[in-house]
């Protein structure tokens, strides 16, 4: 198992989300670091090591759902893929 913090929130307090958030992605780039297991194991130790922190299995799996805005931010992080041989045109219409 690895380790997630335990929520530092109330169950209604709206900073909660962003608290699991922040949570579950310090134990996501340590599991990465340190795990071979494939994706749905690494989600599976993930869910389980958060329950076992205190947080509700809900709250877990939204906010490692693929639609989850912290799985968008990361996306939108990625370097741009290069377009090799795609020139735009510099000539200008004559009419």
């Amino acid at each position: 198992m690895t380790y997630v913090a335990s929520p530092s929130y109330d169950r209604n307090d709206p900073s909660r989300a962003s608290n699991l958030r922040q949570c579950l992605e310090t134990a996501r780039r340590r599991l990465d670091e340190t795990s071979h297991a494939s994706e749905t194991e690494k989600i599976e130790t993930l869910v389980a090591s958060a329950i076992e922190a205190g947080w509700e299995d809900d709250e877990v799996r939204d906010a490692l759902s693929p639609g989850d805005e912290q799985q968008n931010k990361m996306r939108q992080q990625e370097p741009p893929v290069p377009t090799i041989g795609v020139v735009p045109s510099q000539r200008g219409h004559t009419d």
